[in-house]
């Protein structure tokens, strides 16, 4: 019974049952706007950023912006958020058309994760979903203390040896598509105008940095470190 699952996740018990019905309505399945759970995803992900800015205000009460701004990318990143909802069992429940899905797959435990919590807050109010994202996923289902000690800025990384280097570099949009009405990039990696990587992916950010993960990794086979 999906009341007494959401109750068993979030210790909420719903009052608006057909929110979390649309929240495991995949856009492949259900191409309405009204019926899937793009708006809630949306939604989920503007509460997330909020609450887990707050946590790290709280945790880290002397540290600086961009400190600050660094870990929350860590702990909302597609990678994060995938395990977070693949713990929680979430694409279980998921309905979707696999015929029609242009996603990448392993991005959907993540995605409905942040519908999810656009289906709490429309449902318990910023408070209870607080304590939700503080709580039970926060301190059970991140390892905070390990991220913080994680390098993920592969982006950073290539800037630091292209400097060292003296060379240029460049990242540029190779392809614009649009996936469900969502725009998907695809962004090519130049050192000194000579094409080194390329990256995918639903922002222009989490596409480059694809691309600087890559890039990394082919330079890595010319130089022992790159710090």
């Amino acid at each position: 019974m999906l009341s007494k699952y959401i109750r068993s996740i979030t210790g909420v018990t719903p009052s608006k049952l057909k929110l979390y019905k649309q929240v495991f309505r995949h856009r492949s399945a259900y191409t309405s706007a009204k019926e899937n759970n793009e708006r809630l995803e949306l939604l989920g992900d503007s509460v997330l950023d909020l609450l887990v800015a707050e946590f790290l205000f709280k945790k880290y009460p002397f540290k600086e912006e961009g400190f600050m701004t660094e870990m929350r990318s860590k702990i909302v990143n597609r990678g994060s958020l995938n395990a977070v909802g693949q713990k929680l069992g979430l694409t279980d429940k998921l309905e979707i058309n696999r015929r029609g899905l242009n996603d990448t797959p392993k991005d959907l435990a993540g995605n409905t994760f942040e519908a999810l919590i656009g289906a709490l807050y429309l449902d318990a109010g910023l408070d209870t979903t607080r304590k939700f994202v503080h709580k039970r996923v926060l301190q059970n289902l991140v390892d905070v203390d390990n991220l913080e000690i994680t390098e993920t800025d592969h982006k950073s990384k290539v800037f630091h040896y292209i400097q060292r280097h003296n060379k240029k570099l460049e990242f540029v949009i190779n392809a614009e598509q649009q996936r469900n009405r969502r725009s998907y990039f695809v962004i090519d990696l130049l050192i000194d105008g000579e094409l080194i990587a390329t990256g995918e992916g639903f922002s222009k950010k989490i596409a480059e940095q694809a691309a600087a993960m890559k890039a990394l990794s082919l330079l890595k086979d010319t130089e022992s470190t790159i710090s």
